[in-house]
């Protein structure tokens, strides 16, 4: 009885972790902020709005719900959720890293957001946002985000 006990609530277990890629499974539960990190870290890039996922080299596309400041679940979604098909077309031509001057154009913004000496500020990610690009800064251990053209304007820090 215990047996089939077990393996009825193993069953009804499953389907919530089945379409959870194996390579994240471990974030369900994790604190938002923390996960979001480790998803950028696994390969992972946001794919558009509601916390939709990419990850090239795997080819997969997952959406995270968070509840209470955690990862709820991690559902794959189809490519075309990601906008591949779409992005395979347009991103054709569009540069795969950010250009000299958008780099510097953050440094220099990032020293001057955290009000630290020139060249204190270094860039530890990038990702592309539509045309432009969202740099993760690294100023002496504090983390600041620009966001910037490919050209090096500077629209937004935080």
């Amino acid at each position: 009885m215990k047996r089939k006990l077990a393996m009825a609530l193993s069953l009804i277990a499953l389907p919530a972790l089945a379409d959870t890629p194996d390579d994240i499974l471990d974030l369900l539960g994790a604190r938002a902020a923390g996960a979001e990190t480790q998803l950028q870290a696994r390969g992972y890039a946001e794919a558009g709005s509601g916390n939709i996922w990419w990850n090239e080299k795997t080819g997969i596309c997952v959406k995270v719900q968070v509840s209470q400041g955690r990862y709820k679940a991690i559902d794959m979604l189809p490519d075309r959720d990601c906008g591949r098909k779409a992005a395979e077309q347009s991103d054709a031509a569009a540069p795969r890293s950010p250009s000299q001057a958008a780099m510097d154009a953050c440094m220099n913004g990032a020293d001057d957001y955290q009000e630290v000496a020139d060249g204190s500020s270094i860039v530890k990610h990038a990702r592309r946002s539509g045309e432009n690009w969202i740099l993760t800064m690294d100023t002496s251990g504090r983390t600041s985000h620009c966001t910037v053209t490919q050209a090096g304007d500077v629209i937004g820090m935080e």
